[in-house]
């Protein structure tokens, strides 16, 4: 930019050769500069963990010739591990210069020459790492209510084991550039030089950011048991919930906006002819990385419900029985840069015999931008197995309903998103000549656009679904049991639905707008005028999105045997499903708009 500045410098010096310089006065020269540097380096780690090992929960309730009712049991195992890590920056630069000069008032004598600089650099550079894991392994809950000739109704149960890990890592980063210039020039009188305004405006911001984020969270052998058992005892039992739940959650984000503008207003006047030139340079970079990691695996799961009845009227309470396992990952990355250039000059007419105004403007813009986004999550169950067996000897009542669940889900999202608007705008406004034998204006109008961006974004996905186990350590396949056997007990089974499901979802994505708008207007003088006007524009995008998803379920089992001997009533309705689904999308989305208006 400065060597541009020295050959302009150098023009307009060329241009002014033909006044006489030993009859001229020593002009009025204005120089102003601003200069504006912002930078700022960040880092932030967070690592979090928690690990639980052989929780336990037990309660025992024996009633002997006790007749009353339980409360209600709530037990549950939980962990949970978050990692946070942020960096925030925002930089704002504003520069404002004014200029009045003003040239003599005597015959002969050279008019006034302005200089403007101003030029602003913002830099920031941060990276955020954030790891969180979460381990329970052998948590067990169980609760053992015993009744021998005690009527009674039993309290709901409910039990859980819960292992949550969260980590997230995010990049902010707010950029403002602002550079406005006014210049006034008044020239000097007859058969003299006019006024010289040069203003240089240079603005550029640059960014590079980097998030990554890990979570996982880890289960093994959670149990849990409720055996109910009644001898001679009548009464209902409670509703039972058991669940045993693993969730892995990464999120790795960068954002980053970028705000361009720069005004130039000129005014130049003189008896010969003013000269105005006009420079304005915007450049604005960008690179941004995310990874977000998550793992969620859960091994051994089981929920097991055994009620006992023997000689005891009542009606069982509904069963809900829970294995889950998910996992998800997004990294995303998303930038935003406008930049906005207008540049408008009035130039002084010339008299008779003198030469005409020169009016000369220059805008480039160039925005670039780089995104990568991975995003990877895995999720795994192995050998979850849910059980419900009640037993009825001689005891009058309703199975309550039984729904039995194991379920897998992985998602992963990379997407990375880029908006440039580019708009340019210059007006020039040539002088007339007045008279017979001077020549019209000249004026020179180049403008330039360019915006590249380069993205690419992966995501992968996996879910499985192993065996499950048998009570005697042997493997089985992924299963769920409903037996429930009835002698000499009348009554109505209840409904049944057992399912085992797998999903996995993968996404990647890359959105790209660039808008480029041109606008030249340039009005010419009355006499012989010349009138240049060059306008380019350029809108390059590369695009790579990658999406993989697997699910995988071995030898899932749904069982229901029930067993009745010399009890009447109606079997509850059935429902049976083993579903494994994979998604995987892989989208681009490219659109640029080009504008180009010149009017002469």
């Amino acid at each position: 930019m400065n060597r541009c500045l020295c050959a302009l410098i150098a023009v307009v010096l060329a241009l002014a050769t033909g006044v006489d310089l030993a009859a001229a006065a020593t002009p009025t020269l204005g120089v102003q500069t601003s200069e504006q540097t912002a930078s700022s380096s960040q880092e932030a780690v967070a690592a979090s963990g928690a690990a639980q090992t052989n929780p336990s929960n037990t309660n025992v309730s024996i009633r002997v010739l006790s007749p009353g009712n339980d409360g209600s049991v709530s037990q549950t195992n939980s962990v949970e591990s978050s990692a946070d890590a942020q960096n925030s920056n925002a930089a704002t630069q504003d520069a404002n210069q004014s200029q009045a000069a003003g040239g003599t008032g005597a015959c002969c004598s050279s008019g006034s020459t302005g200089i403007q600089s101003a030029q602003q650099a913002a830099s920031n550079e941060q990276a955020a790492l954030a790891l969180s894991s979460a381990t329970q392994t052998g948590a067990s809950n169980t609760n053992v209510p015993v009744r021998v000739l005690s009527p009674g109704n039993d309290g709901s149960v409910s039990q859980s084991n819960t292992v949550d890990s969260d980590a997230s890592a995010s990049n902010r980063n707010t950029a403002d550039q602002g550079a406005t210039q006014t210049q006034s020039g008044a020239g000097g009188t007859c058969a003299c030089s006019g006024s010289t305004g040069i203003q240089v405006a240079d603005q550029q911001a640059k960014n590079e950011q980097a998030a990554v984020a890990a979570s996982q969270a880890t289960q093994d052998h959670p149990q849990n048991t409720n055996v109910s058992v009644r001898v001679l005892s009548p009464g209902n039992g409670g509703n039972v919930t058991q669940s045993n739940s693993v969730d892995s959650s990464a999120n790795a984000r960068n954002s980053n906006h970028a705000d361009q503008s720069a005004t130039q207003s000129q005014a130049a006047g003189g008896s010969s002819g003013g000269t105005g030139i006009q420079i304005a340079g915007q450049e604005a970079k960008n690179e941004q990385a995310a990874i977000g990691l998550s793992a969620a695996a859960q091994k051994n799961a089981s929920n097991s419900n055994t009620p006992i009845r023997v000689l005891s009227p009542g009606n069982d309470g509904s069963v809900s029985q829970t294995n889950a396992v998910s996992s998800d990952a997004s990294a995303s990355n998303r930038n935003s840069t406008d930049q906005d250039a207008t540049q408008t000059q009035t130039a002084g007419a010339s008299r008779c015999g003198c030469a005409s105004s020169l009016g000369i403007q220059v805008a480039g813009q160039s925005a670039k931008n780089h995104q990568g986004a991975l995003a990877l999550s895995a999720a795994f169950q192995d050998g979850a197995s849910n059980e419900n067996k009640p037993v009825r000897v001689l005891s009058p009542g309703n199975d309550g309903s039984v729904r039995q669940t194991n379920s897998v889900d992985s998602s992963a999202s990379a997407s990375n998103s880029n908006s440039t608007d580019q708009s340019a705008t210059q007006r020039l406004g040539g002088g007339s000549a007045k008279s017979c034998g001077c020549s019209g204006s000249l004026g020179i109008q180049a403008l330039g656009q360019e915006s590249k961006s380069s993205q690419g974004a992966l995501a992968a996905s996996f879910a499985a679904q192993l065996g499950g186990h048998a009570p005697c350590g042997c493997p089985t396949a992924a299963s769920n049991v409903n037996d429930p056997v009835r002698v000499l007990s009348p009554g109505s089974g209840g409904s049944i639905r057992q399912s085992n499901s797998v999903s996995s979802d993968s996404s990647g994505t890359n959105t790209n707008a660039t808008h480029q708008r041109a606008t030249q207007t340039q009005a010419g003088a009355s006499g012989a005028s010349l009138g240049i006007q060059a306008a380019g524009q350029s809108a390059r995008n590369a695009q790579l999105a990658l999406a993989f998803s697997e699910a995988l379920q071995r030898s899932p089992s749904n069982r229901s045997g029930p067993v009745t001997v010399l009890s009447p009533g109606g079997a509850g309705s059935l429902s049976q499903a083993n579903a494994a689904g994979s998604d995987a999308t892989g989208t681009n989305r490219n659109w640029s708009g080009q504008s180009a208006i010149q009017a002469l």
